[in-house]
């Protein structure tokens, strides 16, 4: 269910971030892209990169990948592959020897061109998806300390040789991962591997660099050059560490130097705009690149830092499930406080429905009026006045009085209570009148069906209540019942006439009074007996559902603290900024949103089909999986979908920042603050991810550049700011209806000596290069 979560808050995340692309050109690549990631080490990265371009870019689809792995890489439908021979090297020689074992195997060389002329005709397949095929952008990934490397020029050059057969322009721009953080067993000797990398790069990026070599090979074994004229390798090489400029090292680097990638060729190769704004400055590659030259003569690199404030859409989407199902929670709760004659009434236990059971299972009061046939004609008062009322029923009914109430009453009220089987009625009371019913539910029969203390009404506590009555009735009825057969007859509470030829008047007001008093209690006696049988059965009853209620409600209750746990740990790592008051905010924004549907679809809209409908039924595997299917499956459709989750990035972060506040509250978040406050996180967190020596950095050239919303109050904020400076191009990619604000700051000039990695571990390079390990494979030489 975790899973089903996450995957629910990746979705609305990225449909958010994608809501308008439709529209946002800007999100779309110009040109064709292929990446290139050489080694092992890269696999992560291509993973990684292949998911935020699919996240970000609209025409994600045409983009090709390429990965020369020794072990192991991925597969997909735009991902193409080759693995290198000569794994499991010695240490001492794994790069020279992955260069020769490479030029010692026709066959795979002439898999590498089959597979690179069959990424070259993918392009063309994928031309619908750009707007220009005029040019192609090679994008090279490398870890510097991957030995594979060492055959960078052969399948950057053998590439580019093809791409050339079908585009007018190749540009070729490199990204070398480096590694500084030193945890690991073998930091000397991959420290030794990064260095033998740069030094070969440096030479690759000399003006005089050539290369020629018979790389092109068909399947009939024929050969042709692959030739690079004198000029650099790579238009452009970015060095992208894990340490940035001011030394600090990040666990997020990797990630954020993927990032890093994607964007930089995005706003490389990002279609123009329409509606451009002189103030929006767009990259240019040809400028840049003269930036960071210079004057020098030698080669000279980039990096770039990268930082971005969004909205935490994930976090969002999760609190929003988790408010909305407490939403539902409390409607169900909610329901449950009715009144006692109401819920009895639901139950069937009202005494109306009482007297229904008593129609049904007892013969009419009025047959105990029969019995008065069964009286002597020469019976007389004053032969029973002085008796007991028992005594004279003995003496003048013999007794018939009793055999006739038996066979009448008694006898048809017990076989009655022993084939008496309420349960299809109790459980038709219970899921229709209550489970099912729109106005009350699932939790409405569990609550019902509870013996807890505490609760406002439960029905088996109303049962054990009506059974205590009813048998204190029944005793009081008995006693009564035995009080009357011992009173004498002449006390009986009947009227009587003392005036001379009274005796069979007063006899028969006597019998009325005997049939009315005794047989009547014995009547309401037996009434009580089936009222006793009836709760007894539906105690039994409603137990039993009660006990596998109590499941389904500990389903939802175990659905409620996943949602309560998963939205609260999306913020173990919280920004006090970006992530404030989410909890409190969106508790509120989905009552809001609760209350207008209620307005619109009714009160119990819970219970429509298009929402929940009946709870039991999702319940019914068991589990609360089909129970949180359906809950996302609303969210997503009626809850995320309202506009109070596509207010502005700004907007929504203001009015959440503020949510806690009251009019007497001073300390309230003016925007002008919070701009401050992003702009500053922007800026701190854009740091290049490389430390240079900056003593020895004769030229340093820099742009920096956003992507956001160029009409939005914020942007406008933060372009003044950097324009302020005047130290640096700045620029802004547009993005219309951004749920967020990146920063991509691009700085180059430097040389491999003003690298701290490079004056650091230049001594391991030398240590294990005089102590006989071969880093190389003559490729200065061997480079014509």
């Amino acid at each position: 269910m975790r899973e089903l979560l996450q995957k629910y808050a990746n979705t609305f995340s990225i449909q958010l971030e994608k809501i308008s692309l439709s529209e946002n050109e800007q999100r779309s690549v110009n040109h064709p892209i292929v990446f290139l990631f050489i080694g092992d080490m890269v696999k992560d990265a291509l993973k990684a990169i292949m998911t935020i371009n699919e996240e970000k870019w609209q025409n994600s689809s045409g983009v090709l990948y390429f990965h020369a792995y020794q072990t192991d890489t991925i597969t997909g439908g735009n991902v193409l592959s080759l693995q290198l021979t000569g794994r499991d090297q010695d240490r001492k020689s794994q790069r020279k020897e992955t260069y020769e074992a490479f030029y010692r195997d026709d066959n795979k060389l002439i898999e590498l061109n089959k597979t690179f002329r069959r990424l070259s005709s993918k392009i063309a397949e994928y031309g619908k998806d750009y707007s220009s095929l005029k040019k192609v952008n090679l994008c090279v990934v490398t870890a510097i300390d991957d030995s594979a490397n060492i055959l960078i020029q052969e399948f950057t050059l053998l590439l580019k040789s093809i791409l050339q057969e079908s585009f007018r322009l190749v540009e070729v721009d490199l990204y070398g991962l480096m590694k500084e953080k030193q945890d690991g067993e073998n930091f000397a000797l991959s420290t030794s591997l990064g260095i033998s990398f740069l030094t070969e790069l440096d030479h690759y990026q000399t003006d005089e660099y050539t290369f020629v070599k018979e790389l092109q090979l068909t399947e009939d074994h024929l050969r042709l050059n692959v030739s690079h004229p004198p000029s650099p390798l790579f238009d452009l090489v970015y060095l992208l560490s894990d340490k940035n400029e001011d030394g600090l090292i990040s666990s997020d680097a990797a990630h954020q130097n993927i990032e890093i990638i994607s964007n930089l060729n995005l706003l490389k190769n990002r279609k123009m705009i329409t509606d451009y704004h002189e103030k929006m400055d767009s990259y240019n590659h040809q400028d840049f690149k003269r930036g960071i030259k210079g004057n020098s003569r030698q080669p000279v690199y980039a990096s770039a830092g990268f930082s971005k404030v969004i909205r935490p859409n994930k976090a969002i989407a999760l609190h929003a499930a988790h408010h909305f199902f407490n939403e539902l929670l409390l409607s169900l709760k909610a329901a449950g406080k009715e009144k006692r004659e109401k819920v009895l009434s639901l139950f069937g236990l009202s005494e109306q429905h009482f007297e229904k059971h008593y129609h049904q299972y007892l013969p009419p009061v009025e047959k105990i009026a029969d019995m008065n046939g069964l009286l002597g004609l020469s019976s007389s008062y004053q032969t029973v006045k002085k008796m007991s009322v028992r005594d004279a029923e003995e003496y003048l009914y013999e007794g018939g009085t009793q055999t006739f109430f038996f066979n009448n009453f008694e006898e048809p009220i017990r076989e009655h209570s022993q084939g008496l089987d309420l349960r299809d009625h109790i459980e038709r009371c219970l899921y229709e009148n209550i489970i099912n019913h729109e106005q009350y539910g699932l939790y409405c029969g569990y609550l019902w069906t509870s013996d807890t203390p505490g609760t406002e009404i439960n029905m088996l506590n109303e049962i054990d209540k009506l059974v205590r009555d009813t048998k204190n009735e029944r005793l009081e009825k008995e006693a009564r019942l035995e009080q009357y057969y011992q009173q004498l007859v002449d006390h009986g509470d009947f009227k009587k006439s003392y005036l001379p030829f009274s005796d069979k008047k007063n006899l028969k007001s006597f019998v009325h009074y005997f049939f009315e008093a005794v047989y009547g209690t014995k009547y309401e006696i037996l009434k009580l007996k089936v009222k006793q049988a009836i709760l007894k059965q539906y105690r039994a009853v409603l137990e039993e559902h009660h006990h596998d209620l109590r499941k389904k409600i500990g389903l939802i209750d175990q659905l409620e603290s996943l949602l309560k746990q998963t939205a609260a740990e999306s913020l173990y790592d919280s920004d006090d900024v970006l992530d404030k008051n989410i909890a409190e905010y969106y508790a509120g924004t989905l009552a809001r949103i609760t209350a207008k549907l209620k307005e619109k679809r009714g009160p119990h809209f819970f219970s429509d089909e298009r929402f929940f409908g009946n709870l039991l039924s999702l319940l019914e595997d068991g589990n609360a999986m089909t129970l949180l299917e359906r809950l996302l499956l609303v969210c997503n459709r009626e809850v995320l979908t309202q506009e109070e989750f596509h207010l502005s990035f700004e907007d929504e972060l203001l009015e959440r920042a503020n949510v806690m506040t009251d009019y007497e509250n001073r300390e309230i978040l003016s925007k002008e603050d919070l701009f401050k406050q992003l702009y500053l996180r922007l800026h701190e967190n854009s740091c290049v991810q490389i430390e240079v020596f900056n003593y020895t950095q004769d030229h340093r050239y820099e742009e920096k550049y956003f992507f956001g919303d160029f009409y939005s109050k914020f942007m406008k904020f933060a372009l003044e700011k950097e324009h302020e400076t005047r130290q640096w191009k700045v620029g802004c990619a547009h993005e219309k209806k951004s749920s967020g604000i990146e920063k991509l700051a691009i700085m180059g000039g430097f040389r491999l000596i003003d690298l701290m990695y490079y004056r650091n571990c230049e001594k391991y390079y030398k240590a294990y290069t005089e102590n006989g390990y071969e880093f190389h494979a003559n490729i200065v030489e061997s480079s014509v």
